[in-house]
């Protein structure tokens, strides 16, 4: 639809100019452009996943309810949105070396964050689809194409236990594709079947809580959507720390520790649902109770205002902790692709070889210790370098003999 290509354009265009590949000012602070980079990312991305399950789960809606349906659905719109992204890579590719047909660090930075994002967006959707499947194999009825449970349908609690366990063998398939697909080459779309299957396991395990909840209370109201975001919240903590401790035993290789790693970002999605669900609720609750003007302007108003409340303290406080990982690894790579040279004091940069080095007054005791601290600061951080690289290095091996 024409919303869905819009917010893919304004997607590629808020990151472009965020990175600083487009346009005249550079990022001077690669921590901040990166945590910027991601914090757009992520909320650009949740808009065009949201506009893309809408639109493919109303087609779902319209075709035939049965497996061939699904295959088809599934398969459409993972060529048609796959055509999107290979068109926006070209676009990005032909601005990229427009200038000096080559990729700057900038430029590098609007690719990986662009693609990121649009593998989240394509498996968000492929996941629910595959879901809405799911659920209308185990109820016989197929959900709103929104995900919401068609009125008067009424799921039981076999039904929410079977939903669990097909979360779980959605979540089997995570190890199995990374065993079954060691083609380099198909690395992207082995990410893509990776990250479908973990969004997959969320969402059975979102609705499998919603529908064992549905017996207890109305979770179609606010107090239920907000008990109901509470207890995803509480199953989803529980679920990372348990994922956190298994990868932490000394009896798992890095292998698996990767695979393990890999679930949290889709569980960290089933929290997220769980709010949506809640704070979608409120707004609808108040819009319906206070009409202060027009539904539609209400309801933007209290989108920007939960935006404003909501994003800066994200973007300010809880992203770089999350990010802190990603930040040093990015400074590294910065501080040995343009490794600094700092003059000693008092030392002429440049000049003839004849002139003398060292200008005015002799180097003070003062001067030579606080030289002496930024060596030792500097040596330090090469070390450190050096081991990132040794563990880089160590896990290519291990790689390469599991391809044996």
């Amino acid at each position: 639809s024409v919303a869905t290509i819009g917010w893919y354009i304004l997607l590629q265009v808020v990151l472009a100019v965020v990175s600083g590949a487009v346009g005249r000012k550079r990022p001077v602070c690669l921590e901040r452009t990166i945590l910027n980079l991601k914090c757009f990312a992520v909320l650009l991305g949740i808009t065009n996943g949201a506009s893309n399950l809408a639109l493919w789960g109303s087609v779902q809606a319209e075709v035939p309810h049965n497996l061939g349906g699904t295959i088809g659905v599934v398969l459409t719109c993972f060529f048609s949105i796959g055509f999107m992204f290979m068109v926006g890579g070209s676009v990005r590719n032909c601005v990229a070396k427009s200038d000096d047909n080559k990729e700057d660090e900038c430029e590098q930075l609007w690719e990986r964050f662009t693609e990121e994002t649009e593998d989240g967006a394509l498996c968000l959707t492929l996941a629910h689809l595959c879901v809405q499947a799911t659920r209308m194999s185990i109820t016989g009825v197929l959900p709103l194409p929104g995900g919401q449970m068609r009125p008067g349908s009424s799921p039981t609690q076999d039904d929410a236990w079977w939903l669990f366990l097909s979360g779980c063998a959605y979540a089997a398939f995570i190890p199995i594709i990374d065993l079954t697909l060691q083609v380099s080459f198909l690395s992207r779309f082995k990410g893509w079947l990776k990250k479908t299957a973990g969004f997959g396991a969320a969402f059975c395990f979102l609705y499998s809580i919603t529908w064992a909840m549905a017996s207890l209370s109305d979770v179609a109201q606010p107090p239920g959507q907000m008990v109901l975001a509470l207890i995803v919240t509480l199953v989803g903590f529980a679920i990372i720390f348990l994922l956190d401790f298994l990868a932490d035993l000394s009896c798992t290789g890095d292998a698996t520790d990767r695979e393990i790693k890999a679930l949290v970002g889709p569980v960290s999605v089933l929290i997220g649902f769980g709010w949506k669900q809640a704070f979608v609720g409120a707004i609808l609750t108040i819009n319906a109770r206070e009409k202060l003007m027009p539904a539609p302007v209400q309801t933007l108003a209290c989108t920007v205002v939960l935006v404003l409340v909501v994003v800066p303290a994200w973007r300010l406080y809880i992203l770089p902790v999350v990010m802190s990982e990603t930040l040093s690894r990015e400074e590294r790579r910065a501080s040995i692709s343009k490794p600094k040279i700092v003059p000693l004091p008092g030392v002429r940069a440049g000049g003839s070889l004849k002139a003398p080095l060292l200008e005015g007054s002799p180097l003070q005791t003062s001067d030579l210790v606080k030289q002496n601290t930024d060596l030792l600061q500097r040596n330090a951080d090469l070390e450190a370098s050096i081991r990132g690289i040794q563990e880089e290095l160590s896990e290519l091996k291990q790689m390469a003999v599991l391809l044996r």
